[in-house]
């Protein structure tokens, strides 16, 4: 099967089971309503009866802000301006880039790890739903697959976990002192950003590889029910090995969908600067529906990726007997020919001429 086929079924597969997708958007509203009523407390205690907030309720008040981003501490200090539109989304990825995402607030660290173990389980129910579309047609079925896979999952999100842990805080400052090392004495600068842009290409294209690896092995956990995860690893990175061009060209094609998804909100979100209900409203709203996109994309990479390895993984199931059933057909042969061989062998006592 073509990567575009693949696309396409993925989306098909994406589209039979989005009612799920709905399922973790809410829990997602959740999540984001606590540390929202706790940000809301520090930024009302702020406030108080102040003329700060008549101010605020005109626009932005600089001043305001100066003075609690100064006195701002865990979860409040993470408000700013940038936590409105494109802002927040390049805030996170600046931090993954730079490897210090454990360095945020310890309440955002901790809210992330929680996020992580339910993805665990979230991305075991959705290759689950994808791979036995028959068998799991009921939302029983697709917790059961959740909680039946989530500790294998979760296995692989901590191998993961460890291995971009050593990418960035081993490899990237090595891939750092290198380009110091080779741009020290030079003063042109489009010299210097080309080294570092090449640091970031070959770390990005050793995080994407990782990404690839462990998503082929949650696939291969879940199409053959393996218990033990710790090989799989290398089952998977044999898999794309053998199929290099395709399993990158679809990863990439998806991830091309992304980034324009990515690129359409930047241009019709508005900024911080809003001040009546209807615009914040329409920030609001326009917000959620680009989360509901993301969440739709990741399961998009999963249900993709399922469909080519099926196609392989099934071809190759095929095409090879089952050996119970040609344990039993050449048995049956071998008699057959033997009584045939009876009935043409010569009653007389003298050897069979043949």
């Amino acid at each position: 099967m073509n990567i575009f086929a693949c696309f396409m079924d993925g989306i098909r597969r994406v589209n039979s089971a989005k009612r799920y997708i709905f399922v973790v958007y809410l829990i997602n509203v959740l999540l984001a309503l606590g540390l929202a009523i706790s940000l809301g407390g520090a930024i009302k205690d702020s406030l108080g009866s102040s003329m700060a907030a008549e101010r605020l309720r005109d626009g932005f008040d600089g001043f305001w802000y100066s003075n609690f981003s100064a006195q701002a501490r865990d979860l409040a200090a993470t408000f700013d301006p940038s936590v409105v539109g494109i802002g927040a989304i390049f805030n996170s990825l600046d931090a993954f880039l730079q490897g210090n995402v454990l360095d945020l607030e310890t309440s955002i660290v901790a809210i992330g790890i929680f996020y992580l173990l339910l993805w665990s389980f979230f991305s075991a129910a959705f290759i689950s739903i994808y791979i036995h579309r028959d068998d799991t047609s009921g939302p029983h079925s697709f917790f059961q697959q959740g909680a039946h896979f989530f500790w294998r999952f979760l296995q692989l999100a901590i191998m993961a976990g460890i291995i971009y842990y050593l990418l960035f805080h081993f490899v990237m400052p090595w891939l750092t002192d290198r380009v110091t090392d080779l741009t020290r004495q030079m003063v042109d600068e489009r010299v210097v950003f080309s080294y570092v842009l090449i640091k970031y290409l070959i770390l990005w294209s050793l995080v994407l590889g990782v990404n690839i690896i462990f998503d082929y092995s949650k696939i291969i956990t879940v199409w053959q029910d393996r218990s033990f995860v710790l090989t799989i690893p290398w089952q998977a990175l044999r898999f794309i090995g053998s199929h290099l061009v395709s399993t990158t060209g679809l990863y990439l094609c998806l991830g091309v969908v992304g980034i324009v998804l990515m690129l359409f909100y930047w241009l019709i979100v508005p900024g911080a600067g809003q001040a009546s209900w209807v615009a914040i409203t329409g920030v609001f709203l326009i917000g959620q529906l680009y989360i509901l996109s993301r969440i739709w994309m990741r399961c998009l990479f999963y249900a993709g990726q399922t469909t080519f390895y099926e196609s392989v993984a099934g071809g190759q199931l095929d095409s090879e007997p089952d050996t119970a059933e040609a344990a039993a057909i050449i048995p049956d042969k071998v008699e057959g020919e033997g009584e045939v061989q009876a009935e043409q062998t010569p009653q007389s006592g003298l050897p069979d001429p043949t």
